[in-house]
């Protein structure tokens, strides 16, 4: 489990700017109105829309909660900051798998990293990091997609599939024509792989229901 912050910590903005949410009980929307900033703003920091927030967005965040900006940035540890009870301010602590965890049947009791996300979301939930290109431009690389094992697929929902033969989980639009199920890549580079109709033994194991952009240093 990510730890309570004590130390200098490599969580995005979009991490840190959740818990302090959590903490205080806020929404953004409440969080924008107290600061007489535009909710537009604090939902690209929150979904990590905004690579680098410009400071005249950060500084009164940070002041009010009575921290650094540096603290805001990650970039010096927030002792008292830590998770306890998301469900109390309807925040829901799931967590990150890679993508073979995400593939087993059998998920680890206790997962190396969580999140937090105000999304509905059932206790099946969970997160994954996107690791290549294949849904870009909308998904690109890093992207934190948070699913629900819980929520029912529909033409053009974002879904992740086990494939019989392989052995990670895959990211992918599902495009119902009638009785038969195909799934597609976004990216224009895949583009060659057009569209797979799903086998008898394929398995949607969950419903995209939120997304984070992370960026790489």
């Amino acid at each position: 489990m990510i730890d309570a912050m004590t130390t200098a910590t490599t969580l995005p903005i979009s991490e840190i700017l959740t818990r302090l949410l959590f903490k205080r009980r806020l929404r953004a929307t409440e969080l924008a109105r107290q600061l007489n900033l535009p909710q537009p703003t604090i939902s690209r920091i929150l979904t990590g829309a905004t690579a680098n927030p410009h400071r005249s967005s950060l500084e009164p965040i940070a002041d009010f909660f009575n921290i650094s900006v540096q603290q805001l940035k990650g970039l010096e540890p927030i002792p008292w900051l830590e998770p306890n009870n998301p469900q109390a301010t309807g925040w829901t602590e799931i967590p990150i798998y890679d993508w073979q965890e995400a593939a087993s049947a059998e998920h680890p009791e206790e997962a190396e990293k969580k999140l937090f996300t105000d999304a509905a979301i059932s206790e099946q939930g969970f997160a994954l990091i996107m690791k290549d290109a294949s849904m870009e431009p909308q998904f690109p690389k890093n992207t934190l997609l948070i699913v629900d094992p819980a929520r029912t697929p529909k033409d053009r929902s974002f879904v992740v599939v086990k494939l019989e033969n392989y052995p990670e989980v895959v990211f992918r639009q599902l495009i119902l024509d009638g009785p038969d199920h195909y799934l597609k890549p976004t990216s224009p580079d895949f583009e060659r792989f057009k569209m797979t109709l799903m086998g008898s033994k394929d398995k949607i194991i969950g419903v995209l229901v939120q997304t984070r952009k992370n960026y790489e240093e």
